[in-house]
């Protein structure tokens, strides 16, 4: 592998790319600036008593222009060096020439190049694309597509095209398919070297966005947990009436959203997340709150020293289905407020016995009784609900001291219905899962543009190693057998492989 043709920055480090450094770039930004007759033309206008805008409309030409034909300039030094250089000619051989097209934040620039063959596997590459990091297939540059997605994640696909290249409105299938092509969940992982919080209370609220999907009844469900250990409040000067208003904001917050079909999975990045962030010792009590639906309660099965509080905006949600007779609301909320569940089954109860008879009293006068019917139903569901979340419920008086109450409604809205279900949006189920995990992902503090380096690193990393060992194998059989043919262990080149993934592992060889 060290005999191998490499191009890296240390390669570019003892090669002078530009024919006298930066004299060259300025000689030859000069001589297109010398070419720009437009720029002329506008100059004089101005000078002749027109509006200075003819000017600053030339200069954004002169620099988009000079953009493209200074990256193309640049390419086309970077590959004569490659192609006369020693070393390559040793390794590579030259074949042909292709065009190149590359969509950057000038605009779309093209340079030629040439492909190599590499002499011992018989591979066709691109070194020029190596050294400008461009990958195979590659059309958009990574901090045009970082904007892409960037833009993306809180407006249309088709927006977002237009607003980051604008020149040339890059389609929304192409934005579509930069959000969907990398993997938006944050690696864990890397929180063990942070240093872990204390924190005696965990606080997790758990919610869902119903988001439509293309091609199927009704709505598909986009789930979201957010995790922190307090509240603090704020002020913030309002923007209307200047007077400075209260605001509150989640201490050590962290988010996961996506479609969380598998509820283990969902429960066990949590759990796993728990565990890298917080001194374990520390922890009294982790409160899982939510509506009570089964895959939410399902949570104190997987994470430790859990217990499930019912959070009060569902609660109060369904004592206002008795809106309709303020009496009995206001009785209810006395005996829930009482944490009394008796009285609470009683007055629901009497609740229905009312509905019923007035149905029946319209039944008796012919009118129509279906309202009455729906309402019976919702109330029926209502006394159930209590009914079945009533240790969730007394849970808000046992830990009334510590709970901050749930504020989930707003996190939902912030992090998934503002792109996913506002405006009668229609999605695929992919999208719906990428979506909701690339803003979960922006809303932990991710880098949009770090992350596909990241990615586009590993992958390089990964195909390395693969090539190494093909390599390593085939040298391996050669010297102890004389022959391609014999199959041996990967083991029996171990130094020689072990040291070669080193240095990939640490980015000397990528």
């Amino acid at each position: 592998m060290n005999k191998r043709y490499q191009f890296d920055r240390i390669f570019l480090s003892k090669k002078t790319i530009f024919k006298g450094g930066i004299s060259y770039v300025f000689n030859y930004t000069k001589d297109l600036w010398e070419k720009q007759q437009n720029f002329k033309r506008r100059s004089k206008k101005v000078l002749n008593g027109d509006d200075v805008s003819f000017l600053t409309s030339a200069i954004k030409d002169f620099t988009d222009v000079l953009g493209k034909e200074l990256f193309s300039e640049i390419a086309t030094q970077i590959e004569n060096l490659v192609f006369e250089d020693a070393k390559r000619k040793n390794q590579y051989e030259a074949i042909r020439f292709a065009d190149k097209s590359l969509i950057t934040k000038n605009g779309k620039t093209k340079f030629e190049r040439r492909y190599y063959k590499d002499k011992e596997t018989g591979e066709n590459v691109c070194l020029t694309d190596r050294v400008l990091g461009i990958e195979k297939g590659e059309r958009i540059d990574k901090k045009v597509k970082a904007e892409l997605i960037e833009k993306a994640k809180d407006q249309s696909y088709s927006k977002s095209g237009k607003l980051v290249v604008p020149e040339m409105e890059i389609s929304s299938t192409t934005v579509m398919r930069n959000v969907r092509k990398n993997e938006w969940k944050m690696n864990i992982e890397e929180r063990k070297e942070e240093e872990k919080i204390k924190s005696k209370n965990i606080f997790i609220q758990v919610d869902e966005d119903h988001v439509k999907q293309r091609n199927k009844k009704g709505c598909t469900i986009s789930k979201i947990v957010t995790i922190y250990t307090r509240k603090r409040t704020l002020t913030k000067p309002d923007r209307i009436d200047k007077v400075k208003t209260p605001r509150r904001e989640l201490v050590d917050k962290f988010t996961f959203s996506g479609l969380y079909k598998d509820t283990q999975e969902m429960w066990e990045d949590v759990a796993y997340y728990i565990e890298c962030t917080y001194k374990k010792e520390e922890i009294e009590t982790i409160f899982v709150m939510g509506d009570g639906a089964s895959y939410i309660k399902a949570g104190t099965e997987w994470i430790e020293k859990s217990v499930f509080v019912l959070d009060t905006f569902h609660l109060k949600k369904y004592i206002n289905h008795l809106n309709y007779d303020e009496y009995l609301k206001t009785k209810l909320q006395e005996a829930i407020d009482q944490y009394d569940p008796i009285s609470t089954e009683s007055i629901m109860e009497e609740a229905i016995r009312k509905i019923e008879k007035e149905i029946k009293e319209d039944e008796e006068l012919g009118r129509t009784t279906k309202r009455l019917e729906n309402r019976l139903k919702k109330i029926k569901d209502t006394k159930t609900y209590f009914m079945n979340q009533w240790q969730g419920i007394e849970a808000q008086e046992t830990y009334e001291d510590k709970l901050t109450g749930c504020c989930q409604e707003g996190q939902v809205h912030h992090t998934l219905s503002e792109r996913l279900s506002t405006d009668a949006k229609v999605w695929s189920e992919n999208g719906i899962d990428e979506m909701s995990q690339l803003r979960a992902f922006t809303q932990n503090g991710g880098n949009i543009y770090q992350k596909i380096v990241d990615i586009s690193t590993e992958e390089k990393r990964e195909k390395k190693i693969e090539e190494l060992e093909k390599r390593i194998r085939k040298k391996a059989k050669k010297k102890l057998f004389g022959t391609v043919g014999a199959k041996i262990p990967i083991e029996m080149a171990r130094d020689e492989l072990y040291y070669e993934l080193k240095n990939i592992w640490y980015g000397k060889a990528v």
